[in-house]
């Protein structure tokens, strides 16, 4: 029998499901997977993943966990959905998002299937995980650098306040992100007049609303676009040569930029750039796609 993988046609179908609410359908569809794949599954492969995801809708306990917390590339807490499905500005990025990748691991996509239902379902489960995360002693009595979104983006109003009234509630949380959902951003202003102070906004070029970025520098909480460049091949960041950061550099144009190293937490001697209103507000933020 054919051994189950979540290719990307696969996952966008029960992502999409996941989304529409269609969450007995989504059950179904998973369940039919799972027992096509055959009784012979090995740990920690996707059937193995699925069977966890399919207790988790069936008790409403998560079987993944809700926030990771940091590698050496990104040593903050952070938190994800799923891509595409949540992006309401995703535009050329669909293209070559990094977030779809993650997908040939299934404990990644499980868990940004299960992050996404809670969102929509149960967000105050979410809400005592991270209390209960920030509690720890690793966490305890000092600030806390959340990315909010790695993967995935603020998908409609409803799931943007729901996160800046958290984030106001914990004021030692310093939440940032990279986001298209520029709009929405926009309607939260007008609706509540003031962002939560412990939130950075990088404005993420590459999707459908890209021309209102400027009109994005006048709120406070704007630190300022992030863009990625094509240099016709593969490079990390952290490999740029001193050539590749001049070519960088002249595709980026005129104007003050900072070119991204890659180690988030390293990456400046006063801290993490994209996080910071002060130093770098404003600042274009640049990295060659990858």
């Amino acid at each position: 029998m054919r051994q189950l993988s979540i290719t990307r046609t696969l996952g966008i179908q029960w992502a999409a499901l996941a989304v529409k609410t269609n969450l007995d359908e989504l059950y179904t569809s998973i369940l039919t997977a799972v027992k096509l794949n055959g009784p012979e599954y090995k740990k920690g492969g996707t059937v193995y993943y699925a069977l966890k995801f399919l207790r988790f809708m069936e008790s409403g306990v998560p079987e993944f966990t809700l926030f990771t917390k940091g590698n050496s590339k990104l040593p903050f807490l952070s938190w994800s959905t799923l891509p595409g499905v949540n992006c309401p500005g995703a535009g050329a990025c669909l293209n070559w998002c990094y977030s779809f990748k993650a997908w040939r691991y299934p404990a990644a996509y499980f868990r940004q299937l299960q992050n996404t239902i809670l969102e929509r379902h149960n967000p105050e489960l979410i809400r005592a995980e991270l209390d209960r995360v920030l509690c720890l002693p690793s966490y305890s009595g000092r600030r806390v650098d959340l990315r909010l979104y790695v993967d995935g983006d603020f998908p409609n109003l409803d799931i943007m306040t729901y996160w800046f009234n958290t984030l106001e509630d914990r004021p030692r949380i310093a939440a940032y992100g990279y986001s298209k959902s520029l709009p929405i951003f926009h309607q939260y202003a007008a609706r509540f007049g003031h962002i939560p102070g412990n939130y950075a906004l990088n404005g993420s070029k590459g999707g459908k609303y890209d021309h209102v970025l400027k009109s994005m520098k006048g709120y406070s909480f704007f630190r300022g676009a992030y863009e990625g460049f094509n240099l016709g091949r593969k490079i990390t960041p952290m490999d740029m040569t001193s050539a590749e950061k001049r070519e960088i550099r002249k595709l980026a144009g005129p104007g003050r930029a900072f070119i991204c190293p890659g180690l988030c937490g390293s990456c400046t001697n006063i801290g993490h750039a994209c996080g910071n209103l002060d130093t770098f507000k404003d600042m274009r933020i640049i990295t060659p796609i990858h």
